[in-house]
């Protein structure tokens, strides 16, 4: 399954880009902030998964 939503180094443009450099820089360091955000709530939602995984393992455990 490929990616519904393209990386910044996929983009193609076709003629000329309506926005200036000055704010292509903000945009990039905003997505770099959201990005980092994003894959920190991953971890976090990820260790959740496994907490929850061992919560599940053990009261199946317990049950037998």
């Amino acid at each position: 399954m490929g990616n519904a939503y393209p990386t910044s180094g996929n983009r193609n443009y076709s003629g000329s880009s309506p926005v200036h450099d000055d704010d292509e820089a903000d945009l990039d360091s905003d997505t770099g902030a959201a990005l980092v955000s994003l894959l920190a709530e991953n971890a976090r939602l990820r260790a959740l998964v496994v907490q929850l995984s061992d919560l599940v393992l053990r009261n199946v455990v317990n049950a037998k």
